[in-house]
């Protein structure tokens, strides 16, 4: 789930050795932020009603299933195929990148991830853990999390530059990106006070959960806006 950020900072920062494709380079960047849909669909399932109903858990499950990537490809490449607009493909292919690589790195990660979701259900995710033994201090743990807000900070940076150095197109954006940027450092900041004075894990979950929902929301949104900047 976290630092799924540093994905699209990398794929940013390598555009010049990504093939020259309409809409290649920000579906990437969309696909490696999409699996954590999951996050925001747990989260939901979590408070509702629906979850006291079926106990439903998809977290790192559903849409980081190596299932969902050919899945959204095909849904993709059957609507570019109604529409004729062959660019389209792109997208399909750019998506399915992103979400690899997401996948992986939460892998690597040492995160609880739900590759052959629905075949097995959550409690049965792929973990590194199970093999390998790393313990790190709570303090620690809570810093690397908040971090994600950091990361998105730095994302965010690195387009308002992108879009001066061609401000024939989302100059517009600029202003929404760098008010965005600045809410993602004070929340950072907000989670190092957390930690410092070790409030509850409670306080600490909740805040964060809203936060990064919001976060995530925003970070796809903005990338959408500003794809031909990015492309």
């Amino acid at each position: 789930m976290t630092h799924s950020t540093i994905n699209s900072i990398i794929t940013l920062q390598a555009k010049e050795i990504l093939p020259k494709k309409k809409y290649l380079v920000s579906s990437i960047v969309i696909g490696t932020i999409l699996p954590d849909i999951d996050f925001i669909l747990s989260w939901i399932f979590k408070i509702s009603e629906i979850n006291y109903l079926i106990n439903l858990n998809i977290l790192n499950s559903f849409f980081h299933s190596i299932f969902m990537i050919p899945l959204l490809a095909l849904i993709v490449l059957i609507y570019s195929e109604y529409k004729k607009v062959s660019e389209i493909s792109a997208i399909a292919i750019g998506l399915s990148i992103g979400m690899f690589f997401h996948i992986i790195f939460d892998i690597i990660t040492f995160q609880s991830v739900g590759i052959l979701y629905p075949l097995f259900d959550s409690s049965l995710n792929f973990d590194l853990n199970n093999y390998f033994t790393i313990n790190l201090p709570d303090k620690i743990k809570r810093l690397i999390i908040s971090s994600e807000f950091i990361f998105l900070y730095v994302y965010g940076w690195i387009i308002i530059n992108k879009i001066i150095k061609n401000p024939k197109e989302n100059y517009m954006m600029i202003k929404k990106i760098t008010i965005w940027i600045k809410l993602e450092l004070y929340i950072f900041l907000l989670f190092l006070f957390f930690i410092y004075f070790e409030v509850s894990e409670l306080i600490f979950k909740n805040t964060f959960d809203i936060f990064y929902i919001l976060s995530i929301m925003t970070t796809i949104y903005i990338t959408f806006k500003i794809r031909s900047t990015i492309d």
